[in-house]
């Protein structure tokens, strides 16, 4: 099932079998690049291509389907851009560079992409590289990997994401409204901790997290009780870390899930200086088990 890719007013899409599977936002009108669209694949049990995501929700319009956000460097609030912006407040943003699309010789696709974090006064903050490979999908999903950069400018930049409502920063994905809800699950039969308000997410340490909910639009008798299903896992690469990466995750009032390597720490780059870490994603239809997103995860490792 060969990817096709298009790339169309700052936008680029990506199609199986004449079904969009993802499209990125490379040149966003919003504060952050990201992917509006992660679908399900055509042949999957349950609604093929149905968005999994949503991006720039009424709720929280700073959230950007699959996105990658610093949520605070020097203090600068880089994650809350839109509310800040409207209310004048001092933020950061990423201003979104050039980017190139290719078909891989193996079936899927990779997009490249450049950005500048920066604050609304102009001064720049952060480089930021990013690559992403799309894996060739099969019925059930499909494998995305995320390889992510950032730089500090100008000076020594302190990265971090203590706020008073949570750790929440990273690569970040915003289920969509049908998913809430949903099962969160830790490898080795590890307790999540509370992923529903005030106290959501607990920031459980694993090198993967898989969150799966319901789907809206069974029809029939089946729907009462059993209503279809999907969710993503996210994996985290042993090379970003001795220690697994803390996961925030919450399924009320709406399913999150990020991947946060500043999860109570400071991490200082001087000048110069970069940090890089490696992270996928796996699309999926139904609710798996573990041995399932074992599988899934050990494929990550092998392609990555």
């Amino acid at each position: 099932m060969t990817l096709e890719t298009a790339v169309a007013d700052g936008a680029v899409s990506v199609t199986a079998d004449g079904t969009l599977l993802a499209r990125y936002d490379a040149d966003p009108a919003g504060s952050k690049p990201g992917f509006d669209t992660l679908a399900l694949p055509p042949g999957a049990d349950t609604k093929p291509g149905e968005n999994l995501v949503v991006s720039s929700p009424h709720d929280h319009p700073w959230h950007f389907g699959l996105f990658f956000c610093q949520k605070l460097v020097d203090g600068i609030n880089c994650w809350e851009s839109e509310p800040n912006a409207a209310a004048g407040k001092p933020h950061g943003f990423a201003e979104a560079g050039e980017f190139e699309v290719r078909e891989s010789n193996d079936g899927g696709a990779v997009l490249e992409q450049d950005a500048t974090w920066r604050t609304e006064a102009g001064e720049e903050l952060l480089g930021d590289t990013r690559t992403v490979r799309i894996g060739e999908p099969d019925d059930e999903g499909y494998l995305l990997t995320w390889e992510q950069e950032v730089t500090a400018l100008g000076q020594r930049r302190h990265l971090s994401s203590e706020t008073l409502h949570g750790h929440y920063s990273g690569l970040s994905l915003r289920f969509a409204r049908s998913l809430r809800e949903g099962r969160v699950l830790l490898p080795d039969g590890q307790n999540p901790g509370e992923t529903s308000p005030p106290r959501a997410a607990s920031g459980p340490a694993a090198r993967w997290c898989d969150y799966s909910g319901p789907l809206d639009g069974r029809p029939g008798a089946a729907a009462v009780g059993e209503p279809w299903s999907a969710g993503v896992a996210m994996f985290d690469h042993p090379d970003n870390g001795e220690e697994p990466v803390n996961w925030f995750v919450m399924d009320e009032p709406f399913g999150f899930l990020a991947a946060n390597p500043t999860w109570g720490t400071v991490e200082t780059l001087e000048a110069g200086e970069s940090e890089s870490w490696t992270w996928g994603l796996w699309v999926h239809s139904g609710t798996p088990d573990e041995e399932r997103v074992n599988r899934a995860y050990e494929s990550f490792l092998d392609s990555a």
